[in-house]
């Protein structure tokens, strides 16, 4: 019971530190210590006034916002919803701080885009804010139709492509509804790719035909790029267009080279930054292919790659690698590891108690059976279901494995390469070949149901003087002939011809993939297929087919461990018996037998106990005997206080300490009554006086220690109340007692009692063959010594006033206080109290008329002013001439008066 409060004092911390690890869960993510965290797998970056940049990352999934330190200021993950994928495929920043970003949201495959939302995050905010919803046609794949994102003033601009014309949409930064502001027409068999700006004639757009275009305010296009009489043909793919301080920068993806031409004119074609350059200003950096570029406010290249983003302003450039966690979020991070161990701590040590104290407890063998098998067995069936799940997942990746490697070797029969090597720059998207190529490759999928792809992909590549070009994708942000560079997979498949499958992540997921070559006409190797499956979508499989095997396994569980409750709770039925029996037994039903059945342990330990239950009668029967015969030599309060069940335990030496109230009883002037009798009549009278008073003792909780011939003496273990309630009644009952005696023809007596209260010891005294029960203290003594002084004091009851003053409520019973005695030839005085309560009528009131006065008289004698002392003795003898305690304070202060007192007298009358 003590352990209650603690329990549940734990439970609300438990509940408390839950809480707080399970809303700040992300920090487990990463070791306390660490104080940095890397980019990876960027995609796009924007940066507003103050220069904070944000950047989408980990594969889209993630948006990081942090500041020119390097320094994260927030980060956000892209929503989860079971049926669907999220990742962010384009943000801008406001000049409010906040950011917008384009969640694009893919079918449960990642395939085709269902729907394109946009968020608004206030600064230094991770939760955010829907601006606008746009559901699509469907059969965009993996990028939708919003394009385009920019910020103005208090606006969110986007462009909405359709296919033949594009709409400018305007939305503001608190939410509302969209309006459109511009739309134009795009030219016969162009496509849109990017497009930047958002003022009428300061819009440009580039093509999946690798041109850049000028929209003038009257919506028609004029072609800016690439013109002729330049060194740049369609195969310099322009990406990442950008428009600022009257020029167009983009990323010349052939060269992986930031080029700008002037926008009014279209001229002055040059080179801002070359690929050796960003070599140089990167810092080291592995891969150097330019996911991303943006111009900042001041005109400074925002350069993103796979790891990292380059700042570049003229000649100097500062590189975002790796981002400082802010303090607050590193103080955050200690704090959620710390509750997440002090958590841990807090778990195991409620199991430690609920296993290690709860089942030491008396409670049912079956629960204690449950709270056994059903850890075992839920712990077994989760190790169970990972085991399974592990096998099945490892399974489901190799014949995944093996069923893309199929595919990618039957591209060589479906891919024709005489119409691949016919496509020789992106002017040829969508030309004659590329549909026929795209419609092999749509083949095994002409229906588009997702749930038929199941999130397969296809990609296929141009092989062309030892390089390598994507021509086609389902990806519709990949544009035809971009740079692929070449790795361990490609180079085997064109120098052996062989089909190659791996893993792969990149800033647009994570992908299990398989590729086999492409034959021309002439037995050339010019292309490469590839055909894979986001292992994201994978994984969201398996998890749902994890949480199918977990709850399939958990019904068998449940069903198991209901068999094996009614199994061991029917075994049990046997030992429920013998326990009612055994509890009756021990409830004092002695003529107890049990039933069982059962030819087993149980049925033997059964007949065992009938067999141990008859002797067990035979065995109480003497020794209830026995038992009863010492109960009338010995106390049972002694065995009680010496912490023994019985005489049996009682050993030589044993003792107990303790502050106990003495009486001291003694029938006063028996020597002379005795005299009279018969050795046989006095045994009998002593007897008959003990049986008559002795219950008044036990009636309060107290224990007569030893007889005294002509009385008795008796402890009381607990309050002062019991001892004095026992005396006041012991004389209240000697009237009738006397009335007896008189019938008998026998005088009356008297008895003198004494109390006192101090510490003695209990304990047992003797030598091995003769023992008996004995008190040692200096305090029964002086009780003794007090039953004495009562007859000369005139008290019928005398106690000390230390005694008196233990009393809860004293002023409740009769006494005068009788001043400081002295007797016995003790060195220290004692301070008397007289209590009258149990006397005659007569002399209960002769003493209450007189006790102010008497306890005056003392008052003066102790001060020394003994003629004033003496003449109020003689008024209180006056009254009461029975008065003993006065006439010897009379007789005092008169010799004192007449003498004077002794050197040193400090006012004890000395008896």
């Amino acid at each position: 019971m003590r352990k209650i409060p603690l329990v549940m004092f734990l439970l609300a911390v438990s509940a408390v530190l839950g809480w707080f690890v399970y809303a700040n869960h992300e920090a487990l993510s990463t070791p306390p210590y660490e104080k940095e965290r890397p980019l990876s797998y960027l995609s796009k970056a924007a940066s507003n006034a103050e220069g904070r940049l944000v950047a989408i990352a980990d594969s889209r999934r993630e948006l990081v916002q942090f500041d020119e330190a390097n320094v994260e200021i927030s980060h956000t993950e892209a929503p989860v919803e079971e049926g669907s994928s999220h990742g962010f495929t384009e943000v801008a920043a406001a000049a409010d701080g906040s950011v917008v970003a384009l969640d694009t949201v893919l079918d449960d495959y990642g395939l085709y885009v269902v729907e394109e939302r946009l968020y608004r995050y206030a600064p230094e905010s991770e939760e955010g804010i829907l601006l606008y919803a746009f559901q699509g046609s469907g059969s965009n794949m993996r990028v939708g139709q919003m394009k385009g994102l920019q910020t103005a003033g208090e606006h969110v601009y986007y462009y909405i492509d359709e296919q033949s014309s594009v709409g400018l949409f305007r939305i503001a930064l608190s939410g509302g509804q969209p309006e459109e502001v511009f739309r134009f027409k795009l030219p016969e068999n162009r496509y849109l790719s990017e497009i930047t700006g958002y003022e009428p004639g300061q819009i440009y757009y580039s093509t999946k035909r690798g041109s850049i275009y000028h929209v003038l305010q009257d919506g028609t296009s004029e072609k800016a790029y690439p013109l002729e009489g330049t060194d740049r043909t369609n195969r310099n793919f322009p990406e990442s267009l950008a428009l600022h301080d009257g020029r167009i920068y983009f990323i010349d993806r052939l060269v992986n080279a930031v080029v700008s031409f002037k926008a009014a004119d279209y001229g002055d074609l040059r080179t801002e930054l070359s690929e050796e350059e960003l070599s140089v200003k990167s810092d080291g950096a592995e891969y150097l292919e330019l996911m991303d570029m943006t111009l900042g406010p001041d005109g400074g290249m925002h350069l993103v790659l796979d790891d990292r983003v380059v700042i570049v302003h003229g000649d100097s450039a500062r590189v975002a690698s790796k981002l400082s966690y802010r303090a607050a979020d590193y103080r955050m991070g200690w704090m959620v590891w710390s509750a997440a161990a002090l958590l841990t701590a807090t778990v195991a040590f409620l199991l430690h108690i609920f296993y290690v104290h709860a089942l030491r407890r008396r409670i049912s063998l079956f629960f204690k059976q449950v709270f056994a098998i059903v850890p075992i067995l839920v712990i077994s069936m989760f190790m169970l279901s990972n085991f399974i799940y592990d096998s099945f997942s490892a399974r489901m990746e190799d014949e995944m494995q093996r069923q893309l490697t199929l595919l990618a070797r039957n591209g060589e029969a479906l891919i024709d390469g005489d119409q691949l090597k016919r496509l020789g720059s992106p002017e040829d998207y969508m030309n004659e070949d590329y549909r026929a190529i795209q419609a092999k490759m749509n083949f095994l999928f002409e229906n588009e149901d997702p749930s038929v792809r199941s999130g397969l992909y296809s990609t296929l590549y141009k092989y062309e003087n030892g390089e390598f070009f994507v021509m086609m994708d389902d990806d519709d942000g990949v544009n035809m002939f971009k740079p692929y560079p070449p790795n361990e997979g490609s180079v085997r498949v064109t120098d052996f011809g062989e089909v190659y499958s791996d893993r792969w992540e990149d800033a647009t997921g994570k992908w299990l993939y398989a590729i086999g070559p492409i034959y021309d006409s002439g037995g050339e190797i010019v292309g490469v297929y590839e055909t894979g499956r986001d292992l994201n979508v994978l994984h969201q499989s398996n998890e749902t087919i994890y949480k199918s095997i977990l709850r399939n396994i958990g019904l068998i569980s449940l069903i198991i461990l209901a068999l094996v409750l009614a199994v061991t709770f029917w075994l049990l039925r046997s030992l429920r018996k013998l326990r009612r029996s055994v509890m009756e037994m021990a409830s004092g039903n002695w003529d107890v037998r049990v039933h069982i059945r059962s030819q087993d342990e149980v049925g033997d330990l059964g007949e065992q106990f009938n067999l141990m239950a008859q002797h067990i009668r035979t065995y109480i029967k003497d020794i209830t005997t026995f038992s009863e015969a010492s109960h009338r030599f010995v106390p049972q309060q002694i065995f009680k206080y010496l912490g023994k069940k019985g005489i049996t335990e009682v050993h030589l030496g044993d003792q107990v300490q303790g502050n106990m109230s003495v009486m001291v009883s003694n029938i006063r002037s028996f020597n002379q009554l005795s005299k009279q009798l018969s050795p046989k009549q006095n045994f009998d009278f002593m007897n008959g006086f003990l049986k008559r008073f002795s219950p008044y003792v036990r009636t309060e909780e107290g224990l007569i220690s030893k007889y005294l011939g002509a009385g008795f003496m008796a402890l009381f273990p607990r309050r002062a109340e019991d001892a004095i309630r026992a005396a006041i009644a012991i004389r209240r009952e000697l009237v009738g007692y006397n009335e007896s005696l008189r019938a008998a023809g026998y005088a009356p007596v008297d008895l003198g009692m004494a109390l006192h209260k101090g510490p003695l010891m209990l304990g047992i005294v003797g030598e091995e063959q003769r023992m008996e029960g004995n008190v040692i203290s200096d305090d029964v003594n002086v009780t003794a010594a007090l039953e004495r002084l009562s007859e000369t004091m005139g008290a019928s009851i005398l106690v000390t006033k230390s005694f008196f003053d233990q009393l809860r409520a004293p002023e409740r019973i009769r006494h005068r206080y009788l001043g400081r005695i002295g007797f016995g030839g003790k060195e220290e005085s004692l301070e008397l109290i007289d209590v009258y309560e149990g006397d005659s009528d007569n002399e209960r009131q002769l003493k209450d008329r007189t006790k102010a006065m008497f306890e005056r008289g003392i008052e003066l004698c102790q001060e020394g002013r003994f003629f004033d002392a003496r003449e109020t003795f003689i008024e209180v003898i006056k009254i009461n001439r029975f008065d003993k305690a006065a006439k010897l304070y009379f007789y005092l202060c008169d010799e004192y008066y007449q003498s004077g007192s002794s050197e040193g007298w400090n006012g004890t009358l000395a008896v």
